[in-house]
């Protein structure tokens, strides 16, 4: 049984799809295509013509082992997928490429845990509406389900290293061009380094490697592969599908899409019209940041015969992170000596007791804060003997005067990988008027970054003493 007909059974997907399967009709020819089924409708062909550039009747008939399919928000991808993925387990017929006792997976992976959760939770929908599968799940598991026929659904979140040892049936990504954002869960420096992990898992059973999301920036591996292999007929191996929300989704409201328009063009362009972001861009390679690193060196201990610089990013504790950097200059080059960092929740008045005993580690009386810090953060670090001045610079404006230490190598970094993958993570995005501006990526976090620019930016800077103070 072909994917297709598995999609229109009563007895299998076509309960799961209910009132939104007139959205499978457009998704069914994706399924064809991916898996070498014939076209024969001329509106078919020419819905394919249209999505992927190629020309329909050029089609591998085999199938294709890797697929990218790039579509906009609300268009029914994280539920298609779900249907795909539990077809690569169950009727695939996959355990016969499985050695006897070797375990087989269908990979599912997210880039953070509650995205792999609303995948799970489709695909335990399947099984529940389907008649027939109803009884497949033996037992459901943290990471997945596991099934009658010997075969585990994984769902797996934003970790590399957890990808890692299994053999792969199929491996299914969803939001790969998220990957690497730098989000508290993620493990995964980027959407090549998570495809690099995947693929020897599937190399013995030849299984597909299939792939979606909505599209971000102009770079990784989702971008590369767009660029070489959409509208590319050669491409026997590989099928790039890119199609606006409502082409995929025409039952989408345009009014819903016209006020996403409203609010933020350029975003909306992406997350709707599948349109590569040109205002967004890398603000400093890996490789550049990674050079700079003091390899197995945590921390460096106060002296007493060394001066030391501080810069603290303290949140209301609810929502941000807190961090603190402290750095010296040695040898000509500014070090960081000290990275601090807390994770929301906290106690923002039991962070700050806590920053200030670091700080009086390293001889400071005064530390200099975001300038978007409330008034409560001076008085805080003041009634603890602490001085307290804000920056007269915001972080994007720190980000900007940092890039020049970071190319020529002027500064020494701790190894600490949340410090590292903040500073990699970050974007610059050009607004209008030609403006710069540089932040942390859609669900992420910069509160080391900021606080290692912070750093570096008092520490150069000079302070005038007015009198005998």
């Amino acid at each position: 049984m072909n994917i297709i007909q598995a999609c229109k059974d009563e007895r299998l997907f076509r309960p799961y799809f209910g009132k939104e399967y007139p959205t499978f009709s457009t998704w069914r020819w994706v399924m064809r295509a991916i898996y070498g089924l014939p076209i024969t409708s001329e509106k078919g062909r020419e819905f394919i013509q249209e999505v992927t550039g190629r020309d329909p009747n050029k089609l591998n008939p085999n199938g294709y082992s890797q697929a990218v399919v790039l579509t906009g928000r609300r268009s029914g991808k994280s539920k298609s997928i779900a249907a795909v993925g539990a077809y690569e387990a169950v009727l695939a017929g996959h355990e016969r490429r499985l050695s006897k006792g070797e375990p087989g997976y269908v990979g599912i992976y997210s880039p953070t845990k509650l995205q792999s959760g609303i995948v799970k939770k489709y695909i335990h929908g399947l099984f529940q509406e389907a008649p027939a599968l109803r009884n497949e799940i033996v037992r459901e598991t943290q990471m997945g389900f596991e099934l009658r026929n010997g075969i585990t659904i994984g769902i797996f979140a934003g970790d590399f290293r957890t990808v890692r040892g299994f053999t792969l049936l199929a491996a299914i990504v969803d939001e790969v061009c998220f990957f690497g954002m730098e989000a508290e869960q993620q493990k995964v420096k980027s959407d090549t380094e998570l495809i690099s992990a995947i693929r020897p898992g599937l190399t013995t059973t030849e299984g597909r490697l299939l792939t979606i999301s909505s599209v971000y920036a102009k770079r990784g591996w989702a971008y590369n592969t767009w660029k070489r292999d959409f509208g590319n007929d050669d491409a026997e191996d590989c099928l790039v599908v890119s199609a606006p929300s409502r082409v995929m989704n025409p039952t989408l409201s345009q009014k819903h899409i016209d006020n996403a328009l409203r609010d933020d063009y350029a975003k909306a362009r992406a997350e709707y019209f599948s349109e590569w972001r040109d205002d967004v861009g890398l603000f400093i390679p890996r490789e550049v940041v990674e050079a700079l690193v003091m390899k197995g060196v945590d921390e460096l201990q106060p002296r007493r015969d060394q001066k030391y610089w501080a810069f603290v990013d303290v949140s209301g504790g609810r929502g941000d992170a807190a961090a603190l950097a402290v750095a010296a200059k040695v040898d000509g080059e500014l070090t960081i000596h000290h990275v601090g960092h807390w994770k929301a929740p906290f106690d923002p008045e039991r962070v700050v007791t806590e920053m200030v005993a670091t700080l009086k580690r390293y001889g400071l009386s005064r530390v200099v804060g975001d300038n978007y810090a409330g008034e409560w953060v001076a008085s805080a670090f003041t009634k603890r003997g602490i001085k307290y001045a804000k920056s007269e610079k915001n972080k994007s404006e720190l980000y900007l005067e940092l890039l020049p230490k970071l190319c020529s190598g002027g500064i020494r970094l701790l190894d600490h990988e949340p410090t590292i993958a903040q500073l990699c993570a970050l974007e610059r995005r050009t607004r209008s008027g030609g403006r710069d501006t540089i932040d942390h990526p859609p669900g992420g976090h910069d509160d080391l970054a900021n606080v290692i620019a912070g750093v570096c930016q008092v520490a150069i800077t000079p302070r005038i003493q007015v009198g005998a103070f």
